[in-house]
């Protein structure tokens, strides 16, 4: 904690401007021995690069970090300005705390602030008070503000108490899942946390509860249907809402700032280190880059009210597009648990009291650049201040979601090159999930932040994209040139600055192991997954289009064990005519070059929505018209489907697949159909197959088996109906595991009355790439396992290298198991 003592605290004074100001401060803190009185320049300096300004009439002036040796001891000045000075168009600085720090010891100063941002009551105390002792114990935390706090709403007379269980508590993602379940609702919801109150309809008021692991809430609702929103509330808390899962691989075990990492010793490096916390493991040698953003200007007034608000909905609108189209693309490479970042982001642009206290401004003479820039700059400064570091974490989210919106709202002016060009290792103060999500890791081969941590969402997608990074390194960091050649080593959490060449020796033999490993996987790709007593399990590709298929075969797949037709028909205004469909199938057959591949016909409804398609909107569209269902009941999509799909059958090994069978009425009506389209076109039988999705058809699995050539379980959908749990539900996707051992048990049912009828079982889930869920598939006895094209050579190594007696051991031990954790568990 710094220092703080009257002396340095100046009350009652004016300033002409911000120059002004900061040389007061600066004055003081040179007269005081603490600084070298050029770093007023360093102060300056920062001011023209960054906006100091950090909400409701406070100010933190600090110099620029390549300018630290012109610190003599770490010291803060304020200078108060009861009258207040121009800082930014817009903001008026009443306290200047200004910062001289040549480490971190300042962040408690900061922490001590939170509940200034969020108080007008406490920050006008400050402003005016005659006493400079009552900003030192402000500022220092030696004595609690003697204000009363400003008067929060009162509960509503219907209420819950509910307790937050999550570790990291009430942060970005279970906030959101409370918000949109509480937009569900008409009644008004409050939700209060000690003396705080928030709206339960907005992200960041409920950020700023500040509710932590055990804090208990008060949750009131006033409305027509406010007993059923309190309610579905307490069953969320009861579920335990949704904690910031990182559904990668576990994050390392962090190594604490300034100690050792977990995963090496420092003393082992003999170049300059700068210890972070291991993000992401792996090593990278490579030159840093210093990643830049492109800077928006606007304007500060307009006249015109009226259309400064529809030029800000207009621009929340598209900002929400693009986030949309982020998500689909991130679920697609990285899947839901990561996507729903920006879920979370739209939930910000959708924030109610955040929208209207920006539409206030305008109705003030505000352009909506500035307006919208003022109020998510306010709020992201509140988030960050606060002193649980998840929730401090999320303010980079709103900066994220609020630039984006921003963007359209400006001009954007760019300055430095913002992207590598040649292959690096990425440095940057922290980087936004939008960043992130534009990264070539061709070219990244590391990533190091000043901030964040394990749990940030940086820390997740690098991990997703098999980056090595290094988080928290501090503001030493950035002092490194661009060109500047470094060794990163992600699972100590260290950055070795100019390694030496002993230094290099290790991460390289390291790094060699690893690549040994996966060159040997990618060299024996082309062999069959054989297992060391003689078994055979196919594994096979998950596609979606021809450029895929080609990729599949590169990779060392099978064939293809499922295609996702449903692709072909997204992003585009009518769906696929029979010729078009034909070229696309007869491309894929070429480049498969003979191997098999299972069409699926078209699997529309529940979470895939095509608008063209006219589908109904249904109250439980997974319990709905989809998959096979559709299809019946657009007979004239489903015959063009199979006419295309029978026409280029005459080019390959193809197999058709229905989805969703739920009775058997369902396969014979679509088998009928199939027969008189391969008629009309004269085309040879295929073999037909079914997906076991739902727990009837697992039922129904012997009478089933005999009307078809193969069975393909998919797990994912298997799991959700036969657990009830919606796998993309934002409170109980995490527990939809396939491995729970009530699926299990119905998988082992199907293969048992697939076994019984003379047909194989394939499985085309997510648990048929995982390494204990291919082991535990293939023990139960499917005999083929298709997966995403990278998983291909792991899946088919891990089979080579297993025996099928000890996977059958597995499986029995696992069908034995009461919980997904303990399958996971087995040895």
């Amino acid at each position: 904690m710094i220092p703080l003592t009257s002396e340095l605290v100046a009350i009652g004074k004016t300033a002409t401007d911000k120059a002004d100001a900061i040389a007061q401060a600066v004055d003081l803190l040179t007269a005081a021995g603490k600084i070298d009185p050029r770093y007023g320049q360093s102060m300056m300096g920062r001011e023209a690069v960054a906006n100091t300004f950090l909400g409701n009439g406070i100010a933190i002036p600090h110099g620029l970090p390549q300018d630290r040796d012109l610190i003599h001891d770490t010291a803060i000045a304020v200078v108060q300005l009861p009258a207040g000075v121009e800082w930014a168009p817009g903001d008026t600085a009443r306290l200047v705390v200004a910062i001289a720090a040549k480490s971190d010891e300042h962040l408690q100063v900061l922490s001590n602030l939170t509940d200034v941002l969020g108080d007008e009551a406490e920050a006008e105390r400050l402003a005016t008070t005659l006493d400079a002792a009552v900003i030192v114990a402000r500022l220092t935390g030696a004595a609690a503000p003697v204000a009363a706090p400003a008067e929060a709403p009162a509960d509503f007379a219907q209420g819950i108490d509910v307790v937050v269980t999550g570790a990291h508590g009430l942060h970005a993602r279970p906030a959101t899942t409370l918000v949109d379940l509480a937009k569900g609702f008409a009644a008004d919801i409050r939700i209060r946390n000690g003396a705080k109150v928030a709206n339960g309809k907005s992200l960041i008021s409920l950020l700023n509860l500040g509710a932590a692991q055990g804090a208990a809430l008060r949750i009131s609702a006033e409305g027509a249907d406010a007993t059923a929103a309190l309610a579905a509330i307490a069953a969320a808390f009861e579920a335990g809402l949704e904690d910031e899962e990182d559904t990668g691989a576990a994050a390392p075990e962090a190594a604490t700032p300034g100690l050792t990492g977990a995963g090496a010793s420092m003393a082992s490096y003999e170049g300059r280190t700068l210890v972070g916390i291991s993000s992401s493991p792996g090593y990278a040698l490579a030159p840093v880059f210093r990643f830049a953003r492109d800077e928006v200007v606007f304007d500060t007034d307009a006249a015109d009210a009226a259309f400064e608000t529809d030029r800000l909905d207009t621009a929340l609108q598209t900002a929400w597009h693009e986030l949309e189209e982020l998500h689909d693309e991130v679920w697609k490479t990285s899947g839901p648990a990561r996507a729903a970042i920006f879920r979370a982001h739209q939930e910000f642009l959708h924030d109610p009291e955040m929208v209207a206290e920006a539409k206030a401004l305008i109705g003030q003479g505000r352009s909506a650049g500035f307006a919208w820039h003022r109020v998510f700059s306010d709020r992201a400064d509140m988030l960050g201040a606060m002193k649980d570091a998840v929730l401090s974490g999320r303010a980079i989210d709103l900066r994220d979601a609020g630039q984006r919106v921003l963007q359209h709202l400006g001009r954007v002016r760019t300055g430095e090159t913002h992207l590598p060009t040649a292959p690096c290792i990425l440095l940057a103060d922290d980087l936004t999930p939008s960043d992130t999500a534009r990264l070539d890791p061709a070219l990244v081969r590391g990533l190091a932040t000043a901030q964040g941590g394990p749990t940030s969402h940086t820390s997740i997608i690098a991990r997703a994209l098999d980056i090595p990074a290094v988080a928290g390194v501090g503001p030493r960091l950035l002092d490194l040139a661009t060109g500047t050649p470094v060794l990163l080593d992600g699972g100590a959490g260290v950055i070795v600055v100019a390694p030496t060449e002993a230094d290099k020796a290790r991460a390289e033999t390291a790094m060699a192991a690893l690549t040994a490993q996966r060159e040997l996987e990618a060299r024996e790709r082309y062999k069959p997954a054989l297992t060391v007593d003689g078994a055979r399990v196919e594994v096979v590709a998950n596609i979606s289009d021809v450029a895929e298929a080609i990729a599949s075969v590169e990779a060392g797949a099978e064939g293809v064990g499922l295609l996702r037709t449903e692709f072909l028909f997204v992003n585009r205004e009518a769906p696929p005519g029979e010729d078009e469909q034909l070229a696309i199938y007869a491309a894929m057959l070429s480049a498969l070059n003979g191997l098999p591949i299972i069409i699926r016909t078209l699997d529309v409804g529940g979470d895939k929505e095509i608008p063209y398609l006219r589908m109904p909107v249904e109250q439980n569209p997974f319990l709905g018209e989809r998959g096979i269902r559709f299809c019946l009941s657009h007979e004239d999509l489903f015959r063009t489907q199979l006419r295309a799909i029978y026409r280029a059958s005459a080019g390959g090994q193809v197999r058709i697949m229905f989805p969703m069978i739920a009775m058997i009425e369902e396969l014979e009506t679509a088998r009928r159909i199939a027969e008189e389209v391969r008629l009309e076109v004269g085309a040879a039988p295929v073999e037909i197959g079914i997906m076991i999705e739902i727990p009837s058809a697992v039922m129904m699995a012997p009478e089933l088996a005999k009307r078809v050539d193969f069975f393909s379980i998919g797990t994912n959908d298997l799991t959700q109906y036969a657990l009830a749990m919606d796998r993309m539900h934002p409170v109980l996707a995490k527990q939809a595991d396939g491995l729970h051992p009530a699926v299990l048990r119905l998988i082992d049912s199907t293969v048992r009355a697939a076994e019984a009828a003379g047909i194989w079982v394939g499985a085309c889930g997510g648990i048929a790439g995982d390494p204990i869920g291919a082991a535990v598939l293939s023990g139960l006895g499917v005999r083929e396992l298709s997966v995403s094209i990278p998983a291909v050579a792991g899946i088919k190594a891990q089979l080579r290298h297993s025996a099928m007696a000890q996977n059958r051991d597995l499986a029995r031990r696992a069908l034995a198991c009461t919980t997904a954790a303990e399958v996971r568990g087995l040895k």
